[in-house]
């Protein structure tokens, strides 16, 4: 009897899968390849600027400091915003040591200005009594950074703070920047900061430390890469791409494995059928919320 049936890809309930998969299939290809979807991103970049970076005056922003390495990652971070990117980040730069001074004039995203007048705050020579750089102060970092941050609109918010030590952060400091949906990435250079790494858990950030031998590579491979990756849209196409196999797979479970090898009643067939499909729509929904944190196309970042 099962011989008279109609063949498999002539019915809707196969064929419409087929076509969602085929979809979702190419979805994922072109913004894997092309980079669809990638956030507006801005960022704040605060450099601790403290006496422990550079040691003594005369080494300030001087070759095999801390405070060096730091301005040269910024610097590596701008090439590839203007390189690598048809729509650069909003960029400004920060120091802070026992006081918080912006480095560059505003948010931008000509890589350029903001790469001179980094330098040009840098070579001012009343910047290091200015900055009070006998002591460091993450709080109020992190507090102007979210500040600066909160009044821009439809971009994902990242500040990303290196510092070369210790420091305490209060807990209302990092809720605060949660609720402003500014999320806190930190590089330790040379230990651990756990009051770093919890505002970075809590907040959704990245967070690095220990021994930093290129902090150039850090700033490029790991944060410029994931504030402006778009693998939450392939994630959520692959996922897309694995519910619309599932729905295709109906008719041939229920035709073949359920029915012609397990010798299943046909009702029962059809509910274990559909069942799988239904099981594993929203198994799949629940990893790509999980994998992406919320589906692209309702939250931003």
């Amino acid at each position: 009897m099962l011989r008279y049936r109609r063949r498999l890809w002539l019915y809707p309930l196969f064929q419409i899968p087929l076509i969602c998969l085929g979809i979702c299939l190419v979805a994922a290809v072109l913004f894997a390849l092309l980079g669809l979807g990638r956030p507006s991103v801005a960022v704040a970049i605060a450099l601790d600027l403290s006496s422990s970076t550079f040691s003594e005056p005369s080494q300030f922003n001087q070759p095999g400091t801390v405070m060096y390495q730091e301005v040269i990652a910024v610097e590596s971070y701008l090439d590839q915003n203007a390189q690598l990117l048809r729509v650069p980040n909003q960029i400004q730069v920060f120091g802070f040591a026992g006081v918080v001074l912006p480095l560059t004039d505003s948010f931008q995203t000509d890589s350029q200005q903001v790469s001179a007048e980094l330098n040009q705050a840098l070579q001012n020579p009343n910047l290091i009594q200015r900055i009070v750089p006998g002591t460091t102060d993450l709080n109020l970092a992190i507090q102007e950074g979210t500040d600066a941050l909160s009044p821009i609109q439809d971009h994902c918010r990242e500040l990303l703070l290196v510092t070369d030590g210790e420091a305490d952060v209060d807990a209302e400091v990092i809720q605060a920047a949660a609720a402003r949906r500014v999320k806190i990435n930190a590089v330790v250079v040379g230990g651990d900061a756990p009051d770093l790494r919890n505002a970075a858990a809590t907040t959704g950030g990245i967070y690095h430390s220990g021994q930093v031998t290129n902090l150039e590579t850090v700033f490029t491979n790991q944060f410029f890469r994931n504030f402006n990756s778009n693998r939450r849209w392939v994630i959520f196409w692959l996922g897309a791409a694995w519910i619309s196999l599932m729905w295709l797979l109906i008719l041939p479970l229920d035709r073949w494995i359920f029915q012609g090898w397990l010798k299943l009643p046909m009702n029962l067939a059809g509910q274990l059928a559909l069942g799988n499909a239904f099981f594993w729509t929203v198994a799949t929904l629940l990893i790509i919320w999980h994998l992406a944190k919320g589906l692209p196309f309702i939250s931003l970042c």
